[in-house]
Parts: structure tokens; sequence; C-alpha cells
């Protein structure tokens, strides 16, 4: 993970300088080394995280006319493992004399990345998301300036208009005349995409321009052949039974077997690291070997974690510890008892203790360290008044806040040593874990075929949604601690599978809540031996973690110093 700001200041008379404070948030997630180019009236900063590569890759990396700032990480690739994806892609640019050459080389990338490239010879501004919109790259505009930064500093003084770009296409703009754009979509633009366009432009002061789309393969959906339809297996109260049932189905074997290739692939490749825990890794200091652990797993216990940390222990090396982190809010209403740990006897607690000792027999050799944070009242309401708030920004909703605090003070901890924290994001959007799933199939009144219909427009909306009002926000709030979030189910190749799926093949809400919903995944993870986290209700950390209040809208603006973490959930717990 990288910190990565460019700023363009049309006043030749300007300064062009990071201020202390963006210098500090994007070196919290580029701490190995930092590098700055001035050229006329633009200004490139590069802060890296070494994930890999056999030595450190500064940046801006300079390849003829080109120059590059990358964040992210890049798989599937045709290069040698010593390489880094930064030197790699830079190479590949710099060999691309019009834009056609640019986008056939970002067509076939694959993994979370965001990237800004400008051409020296041309003066021209390239930047983009990837088509999933993993990583953040934030863009923000006065009369003076633009910037592109992969966080920011909310202020009152400086009156920028600030975005998280939207993950539309390839970006460009010449760098003397900032009153239009040009863009190039993955994709073709829909309502809600066309939308965070006209949004863009208003913010911006600019007219896009829309130009071909790129169009990856991946982005296409595959014509799968399974027949199966889980609403037509009658539902046994016995779950064993029911889950033994529809695994002896042909069709759900075969479409967990390509399920299982994928998604190991994905997670083979995103525990990959640099050789050294955070611990280790000194500038100057030449350390032989690292033993200690260098992947943690958010851990709330629940079946998307859970899976993952099953295949993470198939490729992580043996011998080195996989970390489970698990966060707790203090409850606000004394226990009654003395025992000061019943503070912290929160549901996600309790979950990923239980599923803690399922991953010890279904993996007994390897060291699972079980690191549990606990956090009071006070710490959070400092560390969010006076940090967390900026690395939310722009978002700044009930739920961006106990979201982001959540990820922050888990991978805030000291008794980590990780540098990669893989994270279930995507599983509910892609296999239908969310109540409102549900309540789309419930509340219609027509056929059948109208019910998934219906579901599957929940599915697609929530999957269009899912980089702004997910991936961007943990994005910086994770790499703000020197870890960089990676998220097997949002790969490629498994999206494009499960997405090809109907919504009947992967959920089934006449099925009880905590077996119907994700079947698929649950049905996965029963396979891999799992017994208890295949029927754990869906549970949103916010209110798992006991950090949010549940009569608070979630869409409800927050005033940053004024909380009001109600003591209502003390009754559920």
């Amino acid at each position: 993970m990288c910190g990565i700001f460019c700023t363009i200041n049309q006043n030749t008379a300007g300064c062009l300088d990071l201020t202390d404070t963006l210098k500090t948030v994007l070196n919290n997630r580029g701490p190995d080394v930092q590098d700055e180019l001035r050229l006329d009236n633009i200004l490139l900063s590069g802060s890296v995280l070494w994930q890999q590569g056999e030595s450190i890759q500064k940046q801006p990396v300079i390849e003829g006319d080109c120059v590059l700032l990358f964040n992210g990480d890049l798989y599937n690739l045709e290069k040698p493992d010593s390489m880094a994806d930064t030197f790699w892609l830079a190479k590949k640019l710099s060999d691309c004399n019009c834009d056609e050459e640019i986008l056939s080389v970002l067509k076939v990338l694959e993994g979370p990345y965001c990237l800004i490239i400008y051409n020296r010879r041309e003066e021209m501004l390239y930047f983009c998301r990837d088509a999933l919109g993993r990583n953040s790259l934030i863009i923000e505009h006065n009369q003076q300036e633009l910037h592109l930064l992969s966080t920011s500093f909310y202020s009152d003084i400086d009156q920028l208009s600030t975005l998280e770009l939207p993950p539309l296409g390839l970006y460009k703009l010449k760098i003397d005349n900032l009153s239009s754009c040009v863009l190039y979509p993955w994709q073709p633009l829909n309502a809600y995409t066309h939308q965070q366009l006209i949004t863009l432009d208003l913010a911006m002061g600019w007219k896009t321009i829309i130009k071909r789309t790129i169009s990856p393969d991946w982005l296409l959906k595959s014509k799968l052949d399974f027949g199966y339809d889980f609403y037509k297996v009658p539902y046994v109260d016995n779950h064993e039974s029911l889950y033994e049932n529809l695994l002896s189905t042909p069709q759900v074997q075969s479409a967990l077997a390509t399920f299982n290739k994928l998604l190991q692939s994905s997670v083979a490749s995103r525990v990959q690291t640099a050789p050294f825990c955070r611990n280790c890794l000194k500038i100057g200091q030449n350390t032989s070997i690292c033993t200690h652990a260098k992947v943690c797993i958010l851990f709330s216990g629940g079946i998307d974690c859970t899976v993952l940390a099953i295949l993470a222990d198939r490729y992580v090396p043996d011998g080195e510890p996989i970390e489970l982190i698990n966060v707790a809010f203090e409850r606000i209403t004394a226990p009654n008892t003395a025992d000061t740990q019943e503070y912290w006897n929160v549901p996600d607690r309790k979950t990923a203790l239980q599923s803690y000792n399922e991953l010890k027999r279904i993996c007994p050799k390897r060291f699972w360290i079980l690191i549990e944070v606990n956090v009071t009242r006070q710490e959070l309401q400092l560390q969010l008044s006076q940090h967390i708030r900026h690395l939310i920004y722009p978002l700044q909703t009930v739920l961006d806040e106990s979201l982001g605090c959540a990820f922050w003070f888990a991978t805030h901890t000291v008794l980590s040593s990780a540098r990669v924290a893989l994270i279930g994001s995507g599983a509910d959007e892609l296999f239908g874990g969310y109540t409102r799933h549900r309540n789309a199939y419930r509340h219609c009144l027509g056929d059948d075929i109208e019910r998934q219909l219906v579901v599957q427009n929940e599915l697609e909306k929530d999957w269009q949604r899912i980089p702004a009002r997910n991936l961007a926000r943990d994005d910086r709030v994770i790499a703000d601690n020197g870890k960089t979030a990676r998220a097997p189910f949002i790969e490629e190749n498994v999206v494009r599978f499960v997405r090809s799926l109907m919504p009947k093949q992967k959920c089934c809400y006449s099925f009880p809540e905590g077996v119907g919903d994700k079947l698929l995944l649950r049905l996965y993870g029963y396979q891999l031996g799992l017994r208890d986290a295949v029927l754990l209700k869906k549970r949103a950390i916010q209110f798992g973690s006991r950090i949010a209040d549940k009569k608070q809208h979630a869409a409800q603006h927050s005033i940053f110093l004024k909380f009001n973490l109600a003591n209502s959930l003390e009754n559920t717990c």
C-alpha cells in the first residue's frame, strides 16, 4: 500500500508544497520510503509500503517521458517475482505512444490499484481507480489547484471541493486547461454511474467528454450451465442433513469446485508479502529471517472471515503465525459483575472465540494468534475527533464513522506485526447476505421469476455502490496503520463467476436467516469443515463490536465531536 499525491497549481507563482499534516497521513500509508518530484507547475509525491519485489521501489517512477505514481497490487502478470509492480507498469507505460496503447495496458491489469500518470512531453495527466474501486483516490479542486491523493484532511479553511474519484475509467487532463476532461470508461455508463459523473463535473467545474470503453474481459458475465435451484430443495430443520443433502447434488458440487479453485487462487496471491513483518523491517537493518506474523485477518468469527482464515492457512508458510484481530468497544452501562472482561463481552467477541476454536480443530498445525482489541469510549472519542474523521473524509455519515473506527482500531493495535490484513468485504454483496436482499424477496408479491428479478436488481444495486460505500473508506483507515487491506472475495475472476450465477443458485430466502442467506458460501464453509460459523446470522460489525447505536440512522450526517453511542444496545447484549 502506498500514499500518492499529485497537485497542479495553475498559478505559476504559487507554492508547490505538501503540508506537514498531509505528509504525515500519506507517510502513515507508506512508511518505508518517500520521494517527490517537481515539474513546472506539478508536484508528484509517493510514500511506499513495501509489499512485493526483492527491494523497495521508490515513487514516483520516471521512465522516459512517463512519470508514474501507483498504489496497489497487480496479479496474474508475466513478470519476475523480483520486480515490483510499479516498476513493471512504468516500463510498460513508457512504451506507449498514444492513448490506445495505454488503454491496452490497463485493460489486462488485475488487482486493486489506483494510479496517476504524467506525460512530460505532452503535459498530460492520466488517473484512475481500478474498475472495482478497491483503492482510494480522492480528487480536490479550488480556483487555483487540483489535487489527487490517497487520503485527505478535512479543513474548514481550504474551501476545496472534495470527492472520492468515481472508479468509472481512465481520466485524462491537459494540465494547462482544467475546464475539460476526457473519460475512457471501463464499461458503458448506466443511470447510477452517469449521475456520479455529473456530480464530479459540477464539483470540479469542468465538462467530461466520454470516449470509447475499455471493456476488460472479466467485466463480462460468463455463460454458466448450472441447473440447480436452491428453492426446489425442501427445507429440513436439521441443518447438517440439509447441507449434506445440498452438497450431494452434482451441480452444486461442480459450482463449489469452480468457486474453490478461484477463491483459493485469490487468497494464495493475497497472502504474499515482503519477507519481513513490520517490526523487523527497518531501513538499513539486515535481518536474515523473520518468522513473525505477516498476515492478519480482521476477525468477527463470521462465515466470510473464517473461510478466509482456513484458506490462508494453506498458503502462509508453515511455522509462521496468522493473526486473528477482533475489536470490541466498551459497553456503556456497567455489567452486573466485578469481572472487567464483561465490558468487552460483545457479540463479535463471542463469535470470534467460537470460530477460533473451530480453526484450531480444522487447522491444528497452525499457530493462530487471537488478538483481542479493547477500545474504551474515551479513546474512541479522542481518536475519532482528532484523527479518524480525517481518514473517513470526504464521507461523513454515522455509518462511515462506525465502520471506519472499527477497522482503524483493529489494525492500529501494537500487538500485531502483520503488514497485510485480509478482509471479507464483498461477500454479502456477491452472495446475498444483507437483510434488504431477504426483504426484497419477501415483499415482492409476484411469481417466482419476478421475485428472483427483484433480488437480482437489489444485488446489482449493492454491487454498484460498494466502491463508494465501503472500499475506498476501508482502504484509507486500514492503510493509515501501515497495513495493506486485501479482499479475496473482490477478485476479478471470483467476481465474474459469482455474479454470473443466478440469485437462486447463491441464496435461498425461503430458508431461515443464518441458513439461506449466502447459502452457497455457507455450503463452501461446511465443505471446509466448519460447523458453527456456517450457521451464524449476518451481523454488521458496527453492531457486533458495539460501537454503534441501532437507533441512529446509518445515513445520518455526523457532527464529529458529538457522539450518540446510546445505552439501548446493552439490553440486547
